[in-house]
C-alpha cells in the first residue's frame, strides 16, 4: 500500500458521501414539492382558507419562485443551521427536531449495544452445536422472529409487560415530563423491540460466518499450538469473521433507523420517526424536508464508517481501495 493512499481513499468515501447527500436533498424536496404552490398552501392551511390567505402564504413561504431558486434558498439555509419554521407548529424546525433526535439515538444505540454481543454469542453457540438439536431449535426459532413485523412484536411485548404484569408504561409520555427512573423504564419496551428484530439476522449471519472461519487453516493450527477455546474462538476465528459481520450489522444498523419509525408510533415514543409520520399527515412540508435530509445524512454516516472498519479488520482491502 503506497504511503497516503488511505487518505485518498477516506477522501474519495467523504466526496462520495457529499453527493450522495446532494442527491437525497434534490430528491427530498421535489419530492415534496410536487403539487403546485397554491395546492401546498392549501394543504398547511386547509381547504376552508380564503384565496387571499393562500396568496399570502405563497408569498411568505417563497413559493412564487422557481423550483431551483426555492432548493438553492433551502439548502443554504439548512446548511448554515436555519431549518425553517413550522407552518403547523409555528416553531423553529430545528428546535422541535434535535430534541427528538437524541432520543431516537439513544434508543437505537441501547437496542445495538444489546443486540450485537447478544446475536454474536448465540450465533457462535449455533455454529459450536451445528447439526445438534439446539442448533436446529435455535435456526427456526430465529426465522419464526425475523419473520414477525416490528409492531407485532412490539404490540405483543406491550400487552404481556404493560397491560397483563405491568411492570413497564404503556408508552413512552414519561420521557417528556417523568422522573429518571420513569424515562429510563419508557426506553425498555421500544428498545427490547428492536433487538428481538435484529437479532435473528445477525445471529444466524454469526452463525455462517463461525462457521466458517473455525474451518480456516489458521484456526486449526491455533488449537495443535494447544490454545485455550475461548482464545481461538475470540482472537482467532472471530476477529478474522469481524469484516463481514460489521457489515451485516451496518445493514441492520441502516434498518434500524428506518423501523424505528415504526416501533416509535406504536409506544407513542417522542422521537424522529413519530415526527415524521406525524409531519407527513400534517403535510408539513418544512419538517418533513428536514428529517428527511437528517436521516439520510445518517445513514450515509453510518455506510462511510462500516466502509472505514471493514478495512481496519481486514488489512488486505486497503490496497484494492
Amino acid at each position: 500500500m503506497r504511503p497516503g493512499s488511505s487518505g485518498v481513499a477516506v477522501a474519495r468515501q467523504v466526496g462520495l458521501m457529499l453527493l450522495t447527500l446532494l442527491a437525497i436533498s434534490v430528491v427530498t424536496f421535489v419530492a415534496t414539492n410536487t403539487k403546485s404552490p397554491e395546492g401546498i398552501a392549501r394543504s398547511v392551511l386547509g381547504r376552508t382558507v380564503s384565496q387571499e390567505q393562500v396568496a399570502a402564504y405563497v408569498r411568505q413561504q417563497g413559493l412564487d419562485r422557481p423550483l431551483p431558486q426555492r432548493y438553492a434558498t433551502w439548502l443554504g439555509d439548512f446548511v448554515r443551521g436555519d431549518w425553517g419554521v413550522s407552518a403547523v407548529t409555528q416553531r423553529p424546525v430545528r428546535d422541535d427536531i434535535l430534541p427528538r433526535l437524541v432520543r431516537t439515538l439513544i434508543l437505537s444505540m441501547i437496542a445495538l449495544a444489546v443486540a450485537v454481543p447478544v446475536s454474536i454469542a448465540v450465533g457462535v453457540y449455533m455454529a459450536r452445536s451445528a447439526g445438534t438439536w439446539k442448533d436446529l431449535s435455535l435456526l427456526i426459532g430465529s426465522v419464526v422472529v425475523a419473520g414477525m413485523p416490528e409492531f407485532v412484536i412490539g404490540i405483543g411485548l406491550l400487552l404481556l409487560f404493560a397491560v397483563t404484569l405491568g411492570w413497564l408504561p404503556v408508552d413512552s409520555a414519561a420521557l417528556t415530563f417523568g422522573t429518571p427512573v420513569e424515562q429510563l423504564k419508557a426506553y425498555v419496551l421500544p428498545s427490547l423491540t428492536l433487538v428481538l428484530a435484529i437479532v435473528p439476522y445477525i445471529a444466524r449471519f454469526a452463525r455462517g460466518a463461525a462457521r466458517e472461519a473455525f474451518g480456516a487453516p489458521y484456526v486449526q493450527a491455533a488449537v495443535l499450538r494447544g490454545l485455550t477455546r475461548r482464545r481461538v474462538i475470540w482472537d482467532h476465528a472471530m476477529r478474522n469473521a469481524a469484516a463481514p459481520l460489521v457489515n451485516v450489522i451496518a445493514i441492520n444498523l441502516l434498518w434500524l433507523l428506518s423501523g424505528v419509525i415504526v416501533v416509535e408510533n406504536v409506544f407513542a415514543f417522542p422521537g424522529i420517526g413519530q415526527a415524521l409520520v406525524a409531519g407527513i399527515g400534517n403535510a408539513d412540508t418544512i419538517t418533513v424536508q428536514a428529517i428527511a435530509l437528517v436521516m439520510g445524512a445518517m445513514f450515509v454516516a453510518i455506510s462511510l464508517i462500516a466502509d472505514l472498519l471493514v478495512v481496519y479488520f481486514n488489512p488486505r482491502l486497503k490496497g484494492a481501495r
